[in-house]
């Protein structure tokens, strides 16, 4: 089927030549930046060549899609609009390659945590996360799963203009140049410049697709003959009131507001002065993750497409702006740059055959509560105090300013007004970014960093400067040493700098000395069975001081005493609800108890090997092709991923680590299997803790480094690759955790040496085998080109997704 008529068949509506151009262009080997305007279909024009290339089996194009955006609401939004799309019945019984094909990662909703799914819906936080080597859903153990699920896939980033210029946007072109061949891309935007544009198409090679010249061009404008399809009015020296909002609603009314604070106190006097047939929604950050879905779900129903639901106001902050399908024929908005405010009008008249008005207005002096009152010593502290207190927060002030004054000039909107605003007010802030950018080689001496330390407070200085914390609400009266699973509760963002100074005042003022208003999580040191790639370990709650809230980044227990709960969300203690923080509904389910199947060491990689060919041979035919383009050689792909499974659990054979697990089964079972070489013993947690400790099987040695050490050599010896023997060495080094650097002292009996020449001559591998050696650190192997860690990424993913699955579900991967 040709892709016009793919198209049509997938949407119900033939597509836009100018979509038809990006799918050509994608389809053909080249990245592409789309630049349209709001409500364009820009979405499906990145989609549609990855699902036309999976139904038609092009090995070509990538086999995974990581679809990227700014907000959460924004990813929640277009995943469920995708996501209905490819379950309608027709779609799954004309396209059955497409089906169970989508998953979403983003903060509240955890479907994907290891990037499994060949479709995936995430937040530009998670993929970068991923990526640097930080993973924000992961632990510290497993932060090296994730980067390689970014090689060799289709990378679309969405609503590009939003990212920090300085931070995300910076980052993102680091990591698409340090990947080079091996993704396809595509970034789009509609509010970009045009010198900004072409920065991007000359440095990075990209082609540019917009809608000027295109033959269906006019089909885009919904507003027939040439009638105004949205007018403006800029309301100086005035704030929006809810008076403002009764007098000009009339069907749909869409009111946005830049701070939390102004959404609050508008929603409440509406609440209290709307009649009972208005339906009233408010959305924003401060609101748990559960009741935040309820609301997205109301705001699709009365201002999605085809809606036909009628007299409905919608309160909402900047999370709203770009990437949601709705509509209103009324819309109020405090100022914001340009390229912010023409997304926000994106949201009005946005169908066809719509027309609406929009009233700006100035932001003026904030309310007295809303000042930040908190001092600090730090000079860092005071810079992000004194940004808290632009009353243009989250935004510019320069940039708003010339915005509103630009904005006044017209009366109306258009694709062309739209265009000159963002060139005359964007082009010289746009320009001082690419200077930026470009003067900081695009973050990629960050990225080196992160990939190096693997830890997560390079989230500050490559991804969102975080000036926010996630907060549990919580009855602390009687928490002094509460045990507590942290994860495991739905969080409010809240901006750092405004809580503490919340915190300062209740802290001020409370009558009870010993009431407890903010308290932390912290980790009792393990002492359980230790397993591997499982970090579990008990929590409990202990007292913060404002001092320690200063540079704490974790989540933060506060008292429902002193805090509220309310349909305007997070709030100070108000009609004490005492509300509690619900359990996250989507949170993965958590093994409470551990088990493990005894296999040997022999039935282990074989299940993995038997795993590798299953789950992710076929879908590697891009990559693999493309790496040889990206090292400039050619390899044995599918060869030299058999070694590094054979090898990974080398130093399983050593004695000292056989000793202790054979005690364990031969307790355990009462059968003395000596000719046994074992990789996983029958263990279950509820009953064997201490059967474990009296066999020391917590004491017996570490593995990976043995088995990277003799892949090293091994390696170098058969294929005199010294980029490779690294590679390998350390993906099976670090294999359980990023952290190993040394093997140590270890001895392997013949017994032991049978068993994986068996492995090795029925998958036709070569290679000598070292029986002995002292430990020793592996830092001279450590990894050094761009190159070599990027296909160690690709390397380690599958070695510890295999082994993961394998272990798991041992017996479905040994018999296939």
């Amino acid at each position: 089927m040709q892709i016009r008529e793919f198209y049509k068949s997938i949407t119900d509506f033939a597509p836009y030549q100018y979509q038809l151009k990006v799918a050509e262009l994608l389809l053909s080997g080249e990245n592409v930046i789309l630049s349209v305007p709001t409500g364009a279909g820009k979405t499906w024009a990145s989609v549609m060549p990855f699902l036309y290339a999976k139904q038609n089996e092009l090995t070509d194009f990538p086999q995974k899609m990581i679809y990227s955006l700014p907000l959460r609401t924004l990813t929640n939004s277009i995943f469920s609009d995708i996501n209905e799309t490819l379950k309608k019945e027709h779609i799954q019984r004309l396209y059955p390659k497409l089906n169970e094909l989508t998953s979403r990662q983003t903060g509240e909703y955890s479907e994907d945590p290891f990037f499994e799914k060949e479709m995936m819906f995430t937040t530009i936080d998670q993929t970068l996360s991923n990526f640097l080597c930080f993973p924000l859903a992961l632990s510290q153990r497993q932060a090296n799963i994730n980067a390689g699920s970014l090689v060799g896939s289709y990378l679309v980033f969405d609503e590009f203009h939003l990212l920090d210029p300085k931070l995300s946007m910076a980052t993102t072109l680091g990591m698409i140049r340090m990947l080079k061949n091996l993704c396809r891309v595509c970034i789009m935007t509609a509010t970009l410049t045009n010198d900004y544009i072409q920065f991007i198409k000359k440095d990075f090679n990209f082609k540019v697709v917009s809608i000027e010249g295109v033959e269906n061009n006019n089909s885009l404008r919904s507003a027939p003959n040439e009638a105004v399809k949205k007018a403006i009015s800029v309301c100086l020296n005035k704030k929006i009131t809810a008076q403002d909002i009764f007098d000009k609603h009339t069907n749909k009314t869409i009111v946005i507001c830049n701070r939390v604070e102004t959404a609050q106190n508008l929603y409440a006097e509406i609440e209290k002065n709307k009649n009972d047939e208005t339906i009233l929604i408010c959305i924003h950050s401060r609101y748990f993750d559960s009741h935040r879905k309820h609301q997205e779900s109301m705001i699709k129903e009365y201002f999605g497409k085809n809606s036909t639901k009628k007299n409905a106001i919608l309160i909402a902050t900047q999370v709203i702006e770009a990437g949601m399908d709705i509509s209103c024929d009324t819309m109020h908005t405090e100022i914001s740059p340009i390229n912010s405010f023409l997304q926000r009008a994106g949201r009005c008249a946005r169908f066809a055959n719509e027309y609406g008005k929009i009233f700006i207005y100035d932001v003026l002096d904030f309310l007295e509560k809303e000042k930040i009152t908190i001092e600090s010593d730090n000079k860092e502290d005071k810079n992000e105090i004194r940004k808290l207190s632009n009353k243009y927060l989250p935004y510019d002030k320069d940039l708003c300013q010339k915005s509103l004054v630009a904005l006044s000039r017209y009366n109306s909107l258009n694709e062309a007004v739209s265009n000159e605003l963002v060139n005359s007010i964007l082009q010289e802030d746009e320009n001082h970014k690419v200077e930026n950018i470009m003067a900081n080689l695009y973050n990629i001496h960050k990225i080196r960093e992160s990939w190096r330390d693997c830890n997560k407070n390079h989230y500050r200085e490559t991804i969102r400067d975080i000036q926010s914390i996630e907060l549990v609400l919580m009855d602390l009266g009687k928490c002094a040493n509460k045990k507590v699973v942290p994860w495991r509760y739905e969080t409010i963002s809240v901006f750092r700098w405004s809580f503490i100074s919340w915190v300062k005042q209740i802290m001020n003022n409370k009558q009870d000395e010993e009431d407890w208003v903010i308290a932390r999580a912290v980790q009792e040191k393990d002492n359980v069975f230790d397993f591997e790639w499982q970090d579990k370990g008990s929590y409990f709650l202990s007292k913060l001081s404002i001092e320690d809230l200063k540079n704490h980044f974790e989540p933060v227990f506060v008292s429902n005493k002193y805090f509220d709960y309310t349909s305007a969300g997070f709030i100070l203690a108000d009609n004490n609800n005492c509300i509690n923080s619900p359990v996250k509904e989507n949170v993965e389910k958590e093994k409470l108890i551990i088990t493990y199947k005894k296999d040997t060491f022999y039935q282990h990689n074989k299940a993995i090997l038997n795993c590798f060919k299953t789950e992710f041979k076929q879908n590697l035919k891009f990559v693999f092709k493309e790496l040889e383009e990206f090292l400039g050689a050619k390899y044995n792909w599918e060869k030299l991923m058999q070694l590094t499974i054979c090898l990974h659990d080398y130093g399983k054979l050593n004695t000292a680590w056989q000793r202790p697990m054979k005690k364990f089964q031969r307790a355990k079972t009462g059968v003395d299997n000596l000719k046994e070489v074992l990789a996983h013993t029958e263990y279950n947690d509820s009953t064997d803790i201490e059967l474990a400790k009296e066999c020391q099987i917590r004491n017996k040695p570490a593995h990976a480094g043995i088995g990277a050490m003799q892949a090293y050599d091994m390696v170098l010896d058969e294929y005199d690759d010294e980029e490779i023997a690294r590679v390998i060495s350390n993906a099976i080094l670090k294999h359980h955790s990023p952290d190993s650097k040394s093997y140590v002292d270890f001895s392997i009996t013949d017994l032991c040496i049978n068993e994986i020449q068996k492995l090795f001559k029925e998958y036709s591998l070569k290679g000598n085998f070292i029986k002995k050696e002292r430990g020793e650190s592996l830092e001279d192997i450590a990894l050094g080109k761009d190159k070599e860690w990027i296909l160690y990424f690709l390397f380690v993913r599958i070695l510890r997704i295999c082994d993961q699955k394998a272990t798991e579900s041992f017996e479905k991967y040994f018999t296939l």
